[in-house]
């Protein structure tokens, strides 16, 4: 009991001699203000040899009595933090990004009511179903809904919707929908929808919809629509569309449309219903109306035009102003090849006229013809075109064409019976730039039906014929001639 006693009586006189250090203390501090605002300056030069120590703040220290009471707490207490501080610390934590939080299945009626609390915004899931949609940072497996799928980060995996399914970072798997897919990064998969199929990124794998596919990087697969296809960037393999395959960058590989095909440089083919386009083309065009720049190939249509081709255009219209290759159609129109104009007669017409298009070694020939009626002869007419191939020998040439001409005996739209086909070697000497002069022979053949007028008067030198059909058909051959000038 008495060293109870004796312990008190120690604590309570180590208190007052706490608060009395105290005192102290605030009353030195006090007089020595009260010096500092009352001493006059030091002369210079006086008490240089003085050293003035620094003045350290230090605060009241507790008895030894106490500080062994308390176990050494006082003394070792840290100084209080200043305010701001302790307030930036306090807010780090707050600022902090959310750390990840995997729930390998989670139920979601709408976002923010599931399985997997309010707040999904840092959830990884493996299998998401969801009622109306779903939404997680990032989805490992499947993520299912009526409404539609988002994705924060990325998706590795399936998202499966009647809505959309929207991921912002990059896909590795499928988007599967009825309305639309999005992807906010590349894409290595598959995307297939009704609607419409993004990627905001590069496309590896396919994107199948009836609406439209956009790839905003390069595409390295397929793109097949009903609407349209478009790429921003440049395409290694397949753009497929009933509407039209639209790309900004290079294709290596096909392009197919109903509608329209566009492309800066090609590589490949290009199929369509309507127009294709290609600034520089290598391979070929197979379209109703094809249009290229620089043409390492072949174009084959109703209409081709091109501005230089190392190839072939193959149609009914074609326009290039320089070709190393060759154009064959009815109307060729060649910056370096043929376009004269020519005038002649033979042995079936006194007067013909006609115009030679064509390449540099292909040409057309559309002619027509008239005989007056002279000496006794019967006033007749002929309206053909023909095919020919040109073999230029310096300033002589030779033609060989095949002709097919219909022969008229009162108007030349009358209808008619006799179709005359001929075979013609010619040679030409170039005598000016513009000037040529050609002749040679022809083997004509001329077919009468229905027992019509048998034309016994054409012709010159022997003949060989031939009559079936219990006469009602006639075959006539024989050798002609022709002369005339070029233009």
């Amino acid at each position: 009991m008495m060293r109870k006693v004796s312990v008190c009586a120690g604590v309570a006189a180590a208190m007052v001699a706490f608060s009395a250090a105290a005192e102290e203390s605030r009353s030195v501090g006090g007089q020595a203000a009260s010096t500092e605002q009352t001493a006059e300056p030091t002369p210079a030069g006086e008490g240089q040899g003085a050293v003035a120590a620094p003045a350290m703040e230090q605060g009241p220290s507790a008895p030894p009595l106490v500080d062994a009471a308390v176990g050494g707490a006082v003394s070792t207490a840290p100084a209080a933090e200043p305010a701001t501080v302790a307030q930036a610390k306090a807010e780090a934590p707050a600022s902090a990004e959310a750390p990840e939080v995997h729930i390998p299945f989670s139920l979601t009626l709408v976002p923010g009511l599931s399985t997997a609390g309010l707040h999904t915004g840092n959830v990884v899931n493996t299998v998401s179903i969801g009622l109306v949609a779903t939404h997680a940072k990032r989805v490992e497996g499947v993520a299912m809904a009526i409404g539609g799928n988002w994705v924060e980060d990325r998706l590795s995996g399936a998202q499966l919707s009647v809505g959309a399914n929207i991921s912002r970072g990059a896909v590795t798997g499928a988007q599967l929908t009825v309305g639309g897919n999005v992807a906010g990064g590349d894409v290595l998969g598959l995307q297939s929808s009704v609607g419409v199929n993004v990627v905001r990124g590069a496309m590896e794998g396919a994107q199948l919809t009836v609406g439209a596919n956009a790839v905003t990087g390069p595409v390295n697969g397929a793109q097949l629509s009903v609407g349209a296809n478009i790429a921003t960037g440049a395409v290694l393999g397949a753009q497929i569309g009933v509407g039209a395959n639209v790309a900004a960058g290079p294709v290596r590989g096909l392009q197919a449309a109903v509608g329209l095909n566009v492309a800066p440089e090609m590589s490949g083919l290009q199929m369509s219903s309507g127009v294709s386009y290609a600034r520089h083309l290598k391979g070929g065009q197979l379209s109703i109306i094809n249009v290229g720049g620089e043409v390492d190939g072949a174009q084959v249509g109703l209409v081709n035009i091109a501005g230089k081709v190392d190839g072939a255009q193959v149609g009914l219209v074609n326009v290039a102003g320089h070709t190393e290759g060759e154009a064959v159609g009815l109307l060729s129109f060649v910056g370096n090849g043929q376009a004269h104009l020519q005038v002649w007669s033979s042995d079936i017409s006194l007067t013909n006229v006609g115009v030679k298009l064509g390449g540099r070694h292909i040409y057309t020939l559309l002619a027509a013809g008239f005989t007056p009626p002279l000496d006794g002869e019967r006033r007749h007419w002929t309206l053909g075109a023909g095919i020919g191939g040109h073999i230029p020998l310096g300033r002589f040439y030779v033609d060989m064409d095949v002709m097919g001409s219909t022969l008229h005996e009162r108007r030349l739209y009358d209808e008619t019976e006799h179709i005359l086909g001929q075979f013609r070697v010619l040679a030409g000497w170039q005598v000016a730039r513009r000037f040529a002069v050609f002749g040679g022979i022809s083997a004509n053949t001329l077919v009468t039906w229905d027992d019509s007028d048998r034309w016994e008067e054409l012709g010159i030198g022997p003949e060989w014929r031939e009559v079936s059909d219990g006469g009602r058909t006639v075959f006539r051959m024989w050798p002609g001639i022709q002369a005339g000038i070029q233009l």
